[in-house]
C-alpha cells in the first residue's frame, strides 16, 4: 500500500517509522492514501478533516478507542478527496501517542481488506 504522509511534527515522524517497518511504501507518486498531520499551537483536542470515506472512518474508529477526549470531525474544509485526510494533533505526548496508534491501526485495517484486484 502506497502512503503519502506529510508533516514535520513528532507525530508524523513517528508514524513514518511505524509504516516503514510494516511494509507500507511511503511515496508521493500515485499514493493510495494521503495523510496530512499537523500540530498547530493552541489545539485542545484532535481534529480530522476528511470527506467521510473509508480512510476517515477507519482512523476515527481507532482514534476513539485510544482517546479519552472527543475527536472533532470537520468535513471537507481543506481536503478534496475521500482518499485524503488531515489530522490536527494537540502538542502533548498523550495525544501524540494516541494519534500515532490510531492512524497506524486504521491503515493496518484498510490494508487487510481485499481490494477489487485481489478478489478471487
Amino acid at each position: 500500500m502506497r502512503i503519502n504522509l506529510t508533516g514535520d511534527c513528532p507525530t508524523a515522524k513517528a508514524l513514518r517509522g511505524y509504516l516503514g517497518k510494516h511494509d507500507f511504501h511511503l511515496t508521493d507518486h500515485q499514493p493510495d492514501w494521503i495523510i496530512h498531520i499537523e500540530e498547530p499551537e493552541g489545539m485542545t483536542r484532535p481534529s480530522l478533516d476528511g470527506l467521510g470515506g473509508e480512510l476517515e472512518q477507519a482512523i476515527l474508529r481507532h482514534l476513539r478507542k485510544q482517546m479519552a477526549t472527543t475527536v472533532e470531525v470537520e468535513t471537507g474544509r481543506t481536503v478534496s478527496s475521500e482518499r485524503e485526510i488531515r489530522v490536527r494533533v494537540p502538542g502533548n505526548e498523550i495525544n501524540r501517542r494516541a494519534v500515532e496508534i490510531g492512524v497506524f491501526r486504521g491503515l493496518l485495517e484498510l490494508s487487510s481488506k481485499p481490494r477489487w484486484w485481489q478478489r478471487k
